[in-house]
């Protein structure tokens, strides 16, 4: 019995650990949806989402192994679940948005390097009754969610998240217990601030994201928008500041990760608003569910052809430019994250000038970047041009707002976003091909 619950333990944290920048985020986004009417409900949502897109930049000033943030971070993930069932609360939904998005953001880099580091050792291992607990476990949540639902009692949904956070905090624990790697490691708690004028960015970062999400939900004023701009020009400016000491280390391989955000962000956030508002349906799963496809199939089929993957993501950029091949063009892009992820993960893995337990974490935050970085650029681009053509921003986002931007202010925007993108990836391309 004790082997079963530490093989269901195991199994629920790999669930979470691949799932769990989703999972928490479907249902804080239900939480929102089925209470608009009252606001209280959106803080959740907003932390959530601010502190799940800035978690790994925090991993700069905290230098505890792996194994504890790790169970630090299913942890977070059980209070925040539990704090959410009280989310009529802003308290208590502030803070459980805080740590479910910090749960989000680290339990797989995390797991990921405990994981190689014991494979690395030959001591992990995971076999046909691993699988059968994450596909059982994927089946109860389903089950769960679709009936929290339905009953719109959504506190069935985080009861059982919490239960989940706390099965993968035992299984994650079971596991690094049984790496020797890990057997005495110092655990106490080390936490460093490069600089006061660094802390205080990233404060400034993690507020200018929090606004970014909540002006897609209220409407504000387009002075409000144009200020909102222009911070994010600087903090923009800062990110790029932040990058030429890991770029002096690695070069090319930063610029290679944060490659890898960018498109990640292009694909899974602004194309969702961009083809929702432009086509008139919710593409939300539809571009998950392409993005998943893409990513697992791109190693398979690009496995001899590697070389190619570049010139298939900027292939990919240019069909998206088109209404007719929009999506195949984003199923190009997510071939190129799957592929170009484990070759990204070897050579970091491997890079003489990183110390293996940083290295995926160093990945996660050159990612983040590219992501904030993305982001920052698109908000900034429909701000500006809502102050000055007089447009409501939330039409972006939003079809049903009636002095939104027309399909050709959409069109324009969206040949620049994705020309910023191109651009920035054939730069990446040019690189790395020297590099290789």
């Amino acid at each position: 019995m004790k082997r079963i619950t530490n093989v269901f333990n195991e199994g629920v944290l790999d669930l979470l650990a691949n799932a769990g920048v989703a999972i928490p985020y479907f249902f804080c986004l239900t939480l929102y949806n089925q209470n608009k009417n009252i606001f209280v409900y959106a803080l959740p949502f907003l932390m959530l989402y601010t502190f799940r897109a800035l978690g790994m930049l925090l991993t700069t000033f905290i230098t505890l192994p792996a194994s504890t943030m790790l169970a630090m971070s299913s942890f977070f993930g059980v209070i925040g679940s539990l704090c959410i069932l009280d989310a009529s609360n802003p308290v208590f939904g502030i803070i459980g948005g805080i740590l479910l998005g910090l749960a989000s953001s680290w339990i797989w880099p995390y797991y990921l390097t405990v994981r190689s580091r014991g494979k690395m050792d030959k001591e992990f291992k995971f076999n046909r009754m691993h699988t059968l607990s994450v596909i059982l476990t994927l089946i109860l949540l389903i089950a769960v969610q679709l009936i929290a639902t339905k009953t719109k009692v959504l506190s069935l949904s985080f009861v059982l998240l919490a239960f989940l956070f706390f099965a993968a905090m035992v299984g994650g624990m079971n596991i690094t217990h049984r790496l020797t790697f890990y057997q005495g490691i110092e655990t106490k708690q080390k936490f460093r601030v490069n600089s006061l004028f660094s802390l205080i960015v990233l404060a400034s970062l993690v507020m200018l994201v929090f606004i970014i999400r909540y002006t897609r939900l209220k409407a504000v004023s387009q002075t409000f928008d144009l200020i909102i701009s222009i911070v994010a020009i600087m903090l923009f400016l800062f990110l790029a500041y932040y990058q030429i000491d890991i770029h002096k280390k690695i070069f090319p391989v930063s610029l290679v990760a944060i490659n890898r955000g960018v498109i990640m962000n292009y694909v899974m956030l602004y194309a969702v608003f961009d083809s929702t508002v432009r086509f008139g349906f919710n593409s939300l799963m539809l571009i998950y569910a392409i993005y998943l496809i893409g990513f697992e199939l791109g190693p398979v089929i690009l496995k001899k052809y590697q070389s190619f993957r570049y010139p298939l993501l900027l292939i990919g950029l240019i069909l998206s430019l088109f209404n007719f091949t929009y999506f195949v063009g984003l199923f190009f892009c997510a071939i190129f994250v799957g592929t170009d992820n484990r070759i990204l993960n070897d050579a970091l893995y491997n890079h003489p000038d990183l110390d293996s337990e940083r290295a995926f974490l160093i990945k996660y935050q050159l990612s983040c970047v590219g992501n904030v970085s993305q982001q920052l650029v698109y908000m900034t681009t429909i701000y500006f041009i809502s102050y000055f053509a007089k447009i409501n921003a939330l039409g972006f986002f939003n079809s049903h707002v009636t002095d939104g931007p027309t399909n050709s202010v959409l069109y324009r925007v969206h040949i620049f976003i994705t020309a910023i993108v191109f651009i920035y990836a054939a730069m990446t391309f040019y690189f790395a091909r020297e590099k290789e």
